[in-house]
This record gives C-alpha cells, sequence and structure tokens, in this order.
C-alpha cells in the first residue's frame, strides 16, 4: 500500500520537549478538556508524565481513562516546504514521517495533500 505524502504550508514546532508513550491498556488519570481543542485532555500517566491526549485515543470513565490503541505524543518539528508520509490522523493531526524517518504529529491545518496526477505518455491520440 502506497502511504500518501503531504507537503508543509506552514512552520510547525513541538509544544513539548518530551513525549508521552503508552500501550493499549495503560491508565492515566484525566484532567480538564482543552477549552481550544474539544475532545483533548490532560492526562497524567503512572510515571507522572502529563500531556494532552485525543478522547479517540482513551476511553474515559470518570477522572480515568484507559488507551484503546497504542498512542506517542510526540510532535514533528517541520518547516514550510517539507514533505512527509501520513501514516495515520486523528482528531485534526497527522501521524507522519519526515525524509529524515524523524516521527511525529503535525496539525493537519499546516500541510496540503499531494494528490498524484495522471501519468503523460507520448502516444498519439485518435
Amino acid at each position: 500500500m502506497k502511504r500518501q505524502k503531504y507537503r508543509v504550508v506552514k512552520e510547525h514546532r513541538a509544544s513539548f520537549s518530551y513525549a508521552m508513550i503508552a500501550a493499549e491498556g495503560d491508565e492515566v488519570s484525566v484532567g480538564k478538556e482543552d477549552p481550544e481543542m474539544p475532545k483533548w485532555f490532560w492526562c497524567r500517566d503512572s510515571q507522572g508524565v502529563e500531556m494532552w491526549v485525543p478522547s479517540s485515543h482513551i476511553d474515559i470513565e470518570g477522572l480515568r481513562g484507559k488507551f484503546n490503541q497504542d498512542y506517542n505524543s510526540v510532535e514533528l518539528d517541520a518547516d514550510v516546504g517539507d514533505l512527509v508520509q501520513h501514516l495515520g490522523e486523528s482528531m485534526g493531526w497527522v501521524e507522519c514521517l519526515d525524509n529524515k524517518w524523524r516521527y511525529g504529529w503535525i496539525p493537519k491545518n499546516k500541510m496540503r495533500h499531494l494528490r498524484k496526477t495522471p501519468k503523460q505518455t507520448n502516444e498519439p491520440r485518435s
């Protein structure tokens, strides 16, 4: 399967210098919801790492949450013009790899999808 490609159209710098890494089934304590990005919750893992987590990745019951899939919150620094490979998407963010095999998330509104153009042929038209 070919992966989709995106071009960065607005610079992105990671909000945090650390990441929350979780496996499916890991539990976190759930705090407030982000007023600017609904359905993102401030969570704290068993190691004391605190990070915003999208509700699509955790099942929340009261003040506790359990990851329903593996998760890595690392953001990818990107400059205008950078090309990245699409790995997945969640709640306005694209999970991707850059051309140096660095992994991370970038907001989708800072990228444009590169669509394939039809191949040109030299065959005469009838």
